[in-house]
């Protein structure tokens, strides 16, 4: 129904597509594009302190290579990632290997970036105040990525028996780690997880939007009063299943599984603190961003994303909306597509998606020497307006120009490109 929307009013040259977020998303808070995650937690079980360290590879960090001795389109690529905990000496306490393994029909880098892989350390420490190394390395490149910039702290004394988890898909039996380095996925529900060793009914909670750069706090919620899920005498255990990482609950005399849900339909991409207050007036406070690990990379830039609208504007308009300084056009950019959303219950749609995927795939498709953004050639116009063609022929005359023919049987169109410097700048010669 979407895809028979979108081409309609492509059809029809009408503007009914609009924006996901406010423009700070695009030109100030990327909160996506990371080619590796990775977050800790701890739980308190039996006496001993258990760190989960998940981890998220993007796939396209490793090189994919097809074997000889395989006969199919399958691509494969392996890895290591490492684990240590150093304390507060600077003494390693824990450490851990792990091999990574990866397959995929199709190893184009465009593909690659929306295939991620994920596993996790556990450890186990004392009390303590720990410093985090990860590494990982790619085998066939040996191309490698660290990081000692993250640190856990467990805490002797806390009114909690271990850290606040963000999960997602929360049942009774389990739910999954958003394994985003300590982030959600925005515009979907979320929740977190804690152990304990009291029962609590409810909790109030007062969510605020970081603004970037600055020491500046929007507040989203303000007291807002949520009931808790508690499981008596349950503690967790982490799994790794279909390539998710799940905390799992099992029997334990000593705690409580405590689940906080939140609705998230409306969350935008950004930083946010959340401060929980119980009934007995204690206060835990962290922190989390909200991430689109789908947003295309022609919504990274206030111009790169503004510059194929001039595909669907009127030259007027379009002129106005690139008038002005930065934060101008940002306001006006944002407002614009505002005024589109006809899903305002939630931060993400769908056609605004489709239209800058098209982007993306036209940047790199049609791409020449002469014209470097594909985006702006007569196919990649044709392609974002009307998607990808019912059929495509190409005809190659030695003596005339080369041509591609595009046909739409759904919408009863028929484009035809040449190519007169036979060097790939194609040039819409005919529509009917």
């Amino acid at each position: 129904m979407i895809v028979n929307t979108i081409k309609k009013v492509f059809a029809l040259y009408c503007c009914i597509l609009f924006m996901v977020q406010a423009q700070e998303t695009i030109v100030r808070e990327q909160t996506t594009g990371n080619v590796v995650y990775i977050e800790s937690h701890y739980f308190h079980k039996d006496s001993i302190n258990t760190v989960i360290i998940p981890f998220r590879i993007r796939a396209d960090f490793f090189v994919f290579t097809k074997s000889v001795k395989n006969n199919n389109d399958t691509y494969s690529a392996a890895g290591e990632a490492s684990i240590e905990l150093l304390d507060s000496t600077g003494v390693s306490v824990a450490r851990n290997i792990r091999t990574v393994r990866l397959t995929s029909n199709d190893n184009t880098s465009l593909y690659l970036r929306t295939l991620f892989t994920q596993d996790y350390f556990s450890l186990q420490v004392s009390d303590g105040h720990y410093k985090i190394i990860f590494k990982l390395e790619d085998k066939e490149s040996k191309r490698t990525f660290s990081n000692s910039k993250d640190q856990i702290i467990i805490p002797k004394n806390s009114h909690t028996s271990s850290s606040m988890i963000p999960v997602k898909n929360f049942t009774r039996d389990s739910f999954q780690l958003f394994n985003l380095g300590g982030d959600v996925l925005f515009s979907q529900n979320y929740g977190f997880v804690f152990l304990s060793k009291q029962k609590f009914d409810s909790v109030k909670y007062t969510l605020s939007k970081l603004q970037p750069e600055e020491d500046i706090k929007e507040i989203i919620d303000s007291s807002v009063n949520v009931p808790i899920a508690s499981f008596q005498q349950r503690s967790l255990v982490p799994s790794h299943i279909s390539d998710n990482v799940q905390l799992g609950m099992e029997n334990d005399v000593l705690t409580i599984v405590n689940y906080i849900p939140l609705n998230g339909l409306q969350l935008r991409q950004g930083r946010y603190e959340i401060e929980f207050t119980f009934p007995d007036s204690s206060k835990i406070k962290t922190h989390f961003g909200a991430r689109w690990l789908e947003m295309p990379i022609s919504l990274y830039d206030l111009d790169r994303a503004t510059e194929p609208l001039q595909f669907i504007l009127k030259k007027d308009d379009y002129a106005e909306l690139r008038r002005g300084g930065r934060e101008t056009r940002i306001r006006k950019f944002d407002e614009f597509w505002k005024k589109k959303d006809t899903t305002p219950s939630t931060a993400y749609n769908e056609v605004m998606h489709e239209f800058y995927r098209r982007v993306d795939f036209a940047n790199i498709a049609f791409r020449t020497l002469r014209e470097m953004n594909g985006a702006i050639t007569d196919r990649g116009r044709i392609y974002i307006l009307f998607g990808k063609p019912t059929s495509t022929e190409r005809t190659l005359n030695p003596g005339g120009s080369p041509k591609e023919i595009w046909k739409y049987s759904s919408i009863s169109k028929i484009f035809t490109f040449e190519d007169p410097s036979k060097q790939g700048n194609y040039k819409l010669a005919e529509n009917k």
